[in-house]
């Protein structure tokens, strides 16, 4: 994945994560999110596409810092 485009995820994810975002930093890092997710000419990871598109962003956030997130209820994989 393109650096800068990794970063950008990261910074909206982190966003996310803080303490009490204010509303703004909320809809505007969901916003680059669903933005990154309607780039069809540049998919991105599998795993990490399916932690956007379920809104799953602290697994998102942990696959990004290399972790492994752990099984959900989605029946994926199973």
């Amino acid at each position: 994945m393109d650096p800068a485009r990794r970063q950008r995820i990261q910074e909206a994810l982190e966003r996310l994560a803080a303490s009490a975002p204010s509303k703004a930093e909320v809809l505007a890092a969901v916003k680059l999110l669903d933005d990154e997710l309607k780039d069809v000419g540049n998919p991105l990871p599998g795993d990490l596409d399916h932690y956007l598109r379920r809104r799953s962003y602290e697994k998102a956030l942990l696959y990004l810092n290399g972790g492994t997130p752990g099984a959900g209820t989605c029946g994926r994989g199973a």
